[in-house]
């Protein structure tokens, strides 16, 4: 108790019901990695946002989909009109996957060429299934009827499960 930092009560927003500092069920012991993106500044604020709400997205789904080895694997995201594509993070070690995502009309890439994933997984506790959220420095708008595509690449000869979770949030006219 006395290793955690002290946090200043005129700090926390107590409105917020997914606020992990307000909520007793969002404990950072149940799931550290889930507690640090609710507490995150830039998550905070996106709840807070008018007409705009949050939106996470799991590729491929079902996330336990087998990639044959040496093959790519699109994954058309079933996103909602208006998305903007802030923040991601993935499973897998930076030796067997490349991604990259697509605007599915325009054909804009987020990165120049497909990535590996040890820039995307930023381990926190050294296990190659879980990191910190990977902000994007500008974040991709999908305008209608755009949506984004992932594409996976398994560089290994055998065939290896890996996801890709996208944060996005979902822009509505509140005009």
């Amino acid at each position: 108790m006395l290793t955690r930092p002290w946090i200043d009560p005129r700090d926390v927003d107590w409105t917020d019901p997914l606020n992990p500092l307000r909520n007793p069920g969002w404990q950072q012991n149940n799931n550290p990695y889930v507690w640090a993106a609710l507490k995150d500044p830039m998550l905070q604020a996106l709840r807070q946002g008018k007409g705009i709400e949050p939106r996470l997205y799991v590729c491929p789904d079902p996330n336990s989909q087998t990639i044959p080895g040496n093959s790519t694997y699109d994954y058309e995201v079933p996103a909602e009109p208006n998305c903007w594509l802030f923040a991601l993070n993935a499973s897998g070690s930076g030796t067997d996957f490349l991604l990259q995502i697509t605007d599915s009309v325009t054909g804009a890439k987020v990165f120049s060429q497909p990535t590996p994933m040890s820039l995307i997984n930023s381990n926190l506790t050294g296990t190659s299934n879980r990191g910190k959220l990977f902000f994007l420095t500008t974040p991709h708008l999908f305008e209608p009827p755009s949506y984004p595509v992932v594409r996976l690449i398994n560089t290994e000869s055998t065939a290896k499960v890996c996801a890709v979770n996208l944060f996005t949030c979902v822009e509505y006219d509140t005009a």
